[in-house]
């Protein structure tokens, strides 16, 4: 099944180094003394960045930093390890740092300090003046600095990330000098050297911009967090895991590194890492089983790749739309929860369509091997307990906020626990019946565990800070959560520790799933405490983050002592082998965050050039006039450009450089051609492209990375990995137009049937692009399934074709028309206007209709007052900060046509046809299957 070309695999050395280059420094001293200075500066990095997050500053008042001083001391240690670490070219030497090496890091901790420095009481007391003294007008000095800062800034890009990020911002930064040669409408005035030192150094717009703030205050913790949990022996843990419970399926090493990329993407911001750490292990396991070197290397890709869109980290990019969009946290992940889920759903169904095309078997468990129907069973068993405690979680907390007193509480806690016994007595009457009863009620009894262990917590923290308090509430719960640690432990503590095992040694049984999973169930808890403080306290990401690293820190400088205690081994020695693993996930985590830091503030130059010059209206008239208005040629346009840029940025970058860019652009033309796109769902559609740049080729990193260790073909690795994540591709255009799979505005129950519907439907998509759904499928098959997929993906579409929603009214009753909606229903108002350069423009803006009595009163909560000329109906003004100004209503606009909502039947009916042609393709695949095994029996 090899590929013709099969080159030979990386060596665990080589693989490495692989990784060092790409992520953090290939550069290796021998001179210990300048090796621990490297290691030194990593770990002050990492200490500072966890004082700075953590309260103790505030409780002291002492040691406080503002975002003008912390943003610049963040990329100072980024820059100083990137020169360190990063040697110049390929054939630099690795094994010493040279003297320009030292002089480039040296500027850039002088050109980063500078801001601090003399932004001080220090520079005021002895110059007389400070920076922010004189904004807009830097002096000969300030531009001096800025300009070298920048000079050394773009290298460490070139050398931490490679050139195209470097060309990139050097075309726009070129772009703000030379604005007046520019061709057409891309001409500008042009900027000064004081102008541009100034906007892109000195002040927050550029450089020491929002994403580099969001570099500062958060992602570093959540990549020092994956760190410290992969130091501790999470991530061997989740590899073991996976292969316990999946290695036995058909292509189960297959389907186990997607569940493993899947875990280790929660903690992991980096591709490449993900494809080495995971894949050095699966890909021969892939191998063995059947598949190609570039199958193999595929499916850990896609899987790997799609680690980043994973919540709760997303790479970096979640922290980023916290910001730009001007949401929660919290929302970020709540709408990100069902794509990113679904999609992995579809890369496991993948996985299994190709073992069921080469008719591959899974790894020998030894022992007893449970049925292959048992085994999937117990896989959705599995799935269904992570979702409820990933996404379940938040609606729990809604549902419990919703009892209103302590003893509707416990009525409620009480319910559950009569439904437990209910269930139990079922299981064991069904115990008899076979291993399938069973299975069944041992899932109903964990899930409905599950939720009566979250009221309980629940009710218990808000017993407890009514009866205690907000101020001593958090020790107590700190202290339970070390009671529960050290219980966890001494559970962890009765099975063997998990070895790493050599994956190109010979496999003489998979390991057991009970064992395997307990013994690391106390990793678990700081993963558990993490996303309690993000979605039941709802405290900041910062503070969340900080107190899951507090307590990894704890995990790993008392774990190894606290096993060796419980299983009555000696103990000396353990503590400083725990100490040293926590040191070495501390550099471990600040050399994972030079490329971050650096992509960051190079980005932040992009962000700057656009904020400076306006590019970012040219570029909306260009997008227009390239796409005639078409929100899907605009879509088309954006997902290509994140591809293209996507090839040479870090994801990270990519999405800062065009979200900036185009986001902006798609809501507007969406706004102007009738579709209201919320600005969450754009950014997400642009990062997904984005991380889809790790797999496309010719320059998808992620592939090479896989291909090194699978030994195939890179670019022919690459193809069949973009085929794979064709899945991931079209999931962006559905939920644009399909705004439900973010969970806006549902409720709890429709939040549920759009999570079954999306998994059916993305699961049928899959089979339709795969070719094989039962069996076979012939070219018109797959064609229907592709459409069957959609019409339950976007069933509105049809509906609107069959029953248009809205009907065109007479401006000129704007009032009756407002006044005989229903609430809760919104009008539509087709209106003209003037842009900002005074071009004519159409759009469409939306108004809620509120609970108030009549016309007149709806529209003036809606903040509009309108003027009706003979038949004219022209704005007369928006009121400051209203609904009516938000959706772009301005003084003098002229109303065109009201669309008033009309019954339409619900979507859902499509449904029945859909499912009517799935249930006949069902059929006739089924027949021929049949068909097969009947002739392959009488042969």
């Amino acid at each position: 099944m090899g590929s013709n070309n099969e080159q030979k695999p990386l060596s665990a050395e080589e693989l490495e180094d692989l990784v060092a280059s790409t992520d953090v420094g290939g550069r290796n001293p021998s001179n210990r003394n300048i090796a621990l200075l490297i290691a030194a500066l990593a770990l002050v990095w990492s200490v500072w960045q966890v004082w700075i997050a953590s309260p103790i500053p505030y409780i002291l008042s002492w040691g406080v930093f503002s975002g003008k001083e912390a943003r610049p001391i963040h990329l100072a240690f980024s820059l100083i390890l990137a020169f360190l670490a990063y040697p110049a070219f390929k054939k630099s030497p690795r094994d010493h740092v040279p003297a320009v090496d030292w002089l480039l890091g040296i500027l850039g901790i002088a050109t980063t300090m500078y801001l601090v420095f003399f932004d001080s009481s220090i520079a005021d007391s002895l110059l007389g003046s400070r920076l922010s003294d004189r904004p807009g007008n830097p002096n000969m000095v300030d531009i001096i600095v800025a300009c070298v800062g920048v000079v050394v800034l773009l290298e460490a890009t070139r050398r931490a990330l490679g050139p195209p990020l470097m060309i990139v911002a050097m075309v726009f930064l070129g772009y703000t000098f030379l604005g007046p040669y520019a061709p057409g409408i891309l001409a500008w005035k042009g900027a000064s050297f004081g102008a541009v030192a100034d906007h892109q150094w000195l002040s927050s717009e550029g450089v020491f911009g929002i994403a580099l703030g969001v570099s500062t205050g958060l992602v570093f913790l959540f990549v020092l967090f994956g760190a410290l949990l992969d130091k501790a022996g999470a991530g061997n843990y989740f590899i073991k895991v996976a292969f316990s419970l999946m290695g036995h399926m058909r292509g189960g090493p297959a389907k186990a590194a997607v569940v493993a990329s899947g875990m280790t993407g929660l903690i992991s911001g980096s591709s490449i890492a993900n494809v080495v750490t995971t894949g050095t292990f699966t890909i021969p396991m892939m191998k063995r089983v059947g598949f190609s070197s570039e199958k193999a290397g595929a499916v850990e890709v896609a899987s790997s790749v799609n680690g980043q869109i994973m919540p709760p980290v997303m790479g970096a990019a979640a922290f980023l739309m916290v910001e730009y969009v001007d949401i929660s946290y919290f929302e970020v992940v709540k709408h990100a929860f069902v794509p990113a889920i679904i999609s992995y759903i579809a890369l496991v169904y993948i996985v299994h369509l190709e073992a069921m095309k080469l008719n591959m078997q899974g790894l020998d468990r030894g022992g007893d091997v449970k049925p292959m129907k048992l085994a999937l069973l117990s896989f959705g068993i599995t799935l269904a307990t992570i979702l409820i405690l990933g996404g379940g979680i938040y609606y729990l907390s809604e549902l419990f906020n919703l009892l209103d007193n302590s003893l509707n509480r416990l009525i409620a806690i009480l319910i559950l626990i009569l439904l437990q016994v209910g269930i139990f007595k079922v299981a064991v009457e069904k115990a008899e019946e076979g291993t399938k009863a069973k299975i069944l009620s041992k899932g109903a009894l964990i899930l409905c565990n599950i939720v009566i262990a979250s009221f309980a917590i629940f009710f218990a923290v808000d017993l407890l800070r009514q009866l205690v308090g907000p101020t001593l509430t958090p020790w107590i719960a700190g202290a339970a959560v070390l009671l529960v640690y050290v219980y966890l432990v001494s559970i962890c503590a009765r099975y063997p520790d998990l070895v790493v095992d050599d994956p190109n040694a010979p496999i003489t049984a998979l390991p057991e799933p009970g064992p395997t999973v307990m013994v690391g169930l106390h990793f678990v808890l700081p993963v558990g405490v993490l996303i309690w403080c993000l979605m039941i306290e709802r405290l900041s990401p910062e503070l969340s983050a900080f107190w899951a690293v507090a307590l990894m820190i704890f995990i790993l400088l008392t774990q190894r002592r606290l096993f060796a205690l419980f299983r009555k081994e000696a103990s000396s020695g353990t503590f400083r082998r725990g100490f040293d693993e926590f040191i070495e996930g501390m550099i471990a985590g600040a050399r994972n965050m030079i490329g971050i830091g650096i992509a960051t503030a190079s980005a932040g130059i992009i962000v700057g050039t656009v904020s400076q010059t306006g590019v970012g209206l040219v570029l909306a008239e260009l997008v227009e006039f390239l796409s005639q208005g078409q929100i899907l040629l605009i879509l088309i346009f954006t997902a290509v450009l994140s591809l293209i840029l996507g090839m040479g940025l870090p994801t990270t970058a990519n999405y800062i450089v065009v979200s900036s860019l185009l986001a902006p652009v798609i809501v507007s033309l969406g706004q102007q051609s009738g579709l209201i796109v919320p600005l969450i769902a754009v950014h997400l559609f642009v990062f997904y492209f984005g991380i889809m740049a790790d797999v496309t080729p010719p320059v998808g990193l992620a592939s090479f990375a896989a291909a090194a260790v699978s030994g195939g073909d890179p670019i022919r690795t690459g193809f069949v990995a973009f085929f794979y994540s064709l899945r991931t591709a079209i999931l962006p255009f559905l939920f644009i137009f399909n705004t439900d799979l973010l969970l806006i505005d549902v409720t709890p129950i429709q939040g549920f049937v759009v999570f079954v519907v999306a998994t059916a439907a993305i699961l049928l998509f899959t089979a339709g692009t795969q070719g094989y759904f039962m069996t076979k499928s012939r070219v018109w098959e797959s064609i229907v399934l592709i459409l069957i997929a959609f019409t339950l993906f976007r069933p509105g579409f049809w509906m609107d074709i069959i029953s248009p929603p809205f009907e065109k009214a007479d401006p000129a009753g704007i009032v009756e028309a407002v006044q005989n909606s229903p609430v809760g229903s919104e009008l539509r108002f087709i209106v003209q206007g003037m842009d900002d350069v005074g071009d004519e423009l159409v759009f469409t803006a939306v108004m809620p209709i509120g609970d108030q009595a009549t016309g007149e009163e709806r529209l003036e909560a809606y903040g509009l007052e309108i003027l009706i000329e003979d038949t004219k109906v022209l704005v007369d003004n928006a009121m400051f900060d209203s609904p009516a100004q938000a959706a772009g209503l301005e003084f003098d606009q002229q109303i065109l046509t009201i669309l008033v909502p009309v019954s339409q039947p619900t979507k859902e009916l499509l449904y029945i046809p859909a499912l009517l042609l799935l249930g006949g393709i069902f059929w006739l695949q089924r027949r021929r299957q049949q068909s097969g095994i009947s002739s392959a029996s009488t042969a």
